[in-house]
């Protein structure tokens, strides 16, 4: 599974477990992302299965850095480009790095932001239930 840790412009940091396991991708990923366009500098370390990519952000486009390193992980949810060509529908609706705070699944952030709506709905219709009532109760006196 493949994660962008932290990104400041100029620079992201991937999660990628798969480097642990496979020292020929560590080498695959080097050569292939330091190639891209805009790419400065790329730093691999295997035992904290991380990749650090340093890029100008007047030429460099963190997003088709994070598709490449994305294509080297087939479990990755952001593996989108390689496995379907649905055209640019499947592409809007992929999740990039800055959609979600850092760390949470596109999934678990969509689930509580739909949680999180309903229980301010529910709120307000309770509250005005409950001045409804009130109002109601101070009439009938």
């Amino acid at each position: 599974m493949v994660s962008c840790v932290h990104h400041v412009p100029g620079r992201a940091r991937f999660k990628l477990e798969a480097l642990r396991r496979d020292p020929e991708m560590a080498d695959r990923l080097l050569a292939e992302v330091g190639a891209l366009q805009g790419v400065d500098e790329v730093e691999i370390n295997r035992h904290a299965a991380s990749v650090i990519v340093y890029y100008s952000t007047a030429t460099g486009q963190l997003t088709s850095i994070m598709d490449l390193i994305c294509s080297h992980c087939p479990k990755s949810s952001l593996n989108h480009r390689a496995e379907t060509a649905a055209g640019p529908t499947a592409a809007a609706a992929t999740p990039r790095t800055g959609d979600t705070p850092r760390g949470v699944q596109p999934k678990v952030a969509r689930a509580v932001g739909e949680a999180v709506s309903r229980a301010l709905v529910n709120t307000l219709i309770n509250r005005a239930l409950d001045r409804g009532l009130t109002t109601m109760k101070i009439g009938l006196r």
